[in-house]
């Protein structure tokens, strides 16, 4: 017999989803409120982007929708509220995966729009 194996984790982030589906607007502030107060991941849980700056050569991005424009003076992702819009010169994806990416160049600026 074969059993699958399941993190707390991922039971958490099912039970979430599953009560996000069947959520209206107005309580999808209460889910917010229960992954504060619970001090939970909000990248996990509400779909948000994780954005880490190593200066201003290097943006990781995890959790994202997918690369919208590509333009070595502008990056344009998508995430699950925004489109985030990063501007520089000599800029490139020097990673990529289906939940994360690596931005390097020159970065003069990152605006969500």
């Amino acid at each position: 017999m074969f059993r699958k194996y399941v993190t707390v984790n991922h039971i958490i982030n099912r039970l979430f989803h599953s009560y996000s589906l069947i959520m209206n607007e107005q309580s999808k502030s209460n889910t917010n409120k229960i992954v504060s107060t619970l001090d939970l991941p909000k990248d996990l849980f509400l779909g948000m982007c994780n954005i880490s700056f190593m200066g201003n050569r290097e943006i990781y991005i995890s959790n994202h929708r997918g690369i919208l424009s590509y333009k070595q003076e502008e990056i344009v992702i998508l995430s699950k509220e925004h489109q985030i819009q990063i501007r520089g010169k000599s800029l490139y994806i020097s990673s990529y995966t289906k939940e994360e990416l690596t931005i390097q160049g020159y970065i003069h600026s990152l605006e969500f729009v």
